[in-house]
């Protein structure tokens, strides 16, 4: 089987990637040290291609085959203008209001801040523009760079889940933005609803690369 690195060291996230994909995804710490990547892009595409290439060259001189996944993914809250988006791991580091996020009148944050910190974050630009709730859209697109049967590699799969953002209580143990996010069809926020794999922004990027995965793997030598 195809070698599948993911860059990521997010326990929750590895286990929630590899039940979607029903294989085996190494955390690339296992292979490599910790390889810093400034995700100064400004799409969501961008910023997934530039992880997966950071570890491309470490891997290269050690895999004849292997591909390296690597996803970025975020919240984009229509009232918010669809931000906190690319921002969506650092929104609470957003010092500015919610007028000056809807008008993207503010300063990039650089480090990252907790998921109750942007829940909160949420909550409060919320009561500042005195809603109650906003259409929204979970985005995710997974990127792929590697080696397959010889041949470079280099692509990527958006998926997306659209729903609201609602005002609702704050959860210590929160995934992300989950507690917030009601999907399109359902009365409830996606935590609480036992099929999140296969209705995820995530799981509508994964399923694409699985399908390309199964692909790959025709070419490779038997």
């Amino acid at each position: 089987m195809l070698p599948l690195i993911f860059f990521s060291n997010n326990a929750h996230k590895c286990a929630e990637v590899q039940a979607i994909l029903g294989q085996e995804v190494l955390p690339y710490t296992r292979l490599l040290g910790r390889v810093e990547v400034v995700e100064s892009a400004q799409s969501f595409e961008e910023n997934a291609h530039l992880k997966a290439q950071a570890l491309y060259p470490f891997l290269a001189d050690k895999l004849q085959d292997f591909l390296v996944l690597a996803e970025d993914s975020g919240l984009c809250v229509e009232a918010l203008g669809g931000y906190p988006g690319i921002y969506s791991a650092r929104f609470a580091n957003i010092k500015e209001g919610a007028k000056e996020i809807v008008r993207g009148n503010f300063m990039p944050p650089s480090a990252s801040s907790s998921d109750i910190e942007n829940n909160r974050k949420l909550l409060a630009c919320l009561d500042i523009l005195g809603l109650l709730e906003s259409p929204a859209c979970f985005v995710c697109v997974a990127a792929l760079r590697g080696r397959v049967g010889g041949q470079e590699v280099s692509q990527s799969f958006r998926g997306e889940c659209l729903g609201r953002v609602v005002k609702a209580p704050l959860k210590p143990n929160a995934f992300g933005y989950d507690p917030l996010f009601i999907p399109k069809g359902y009365h409830t926020t996606i935590d609480n609803i036992e099929e999140k794999n296969q209705i995820s922004h995530r799981f509508n990027a994964l399923k694409q690369v699985q399908v390309f995965l199964k692909r790959a793997c025709l070419k490779l030598p038997h």
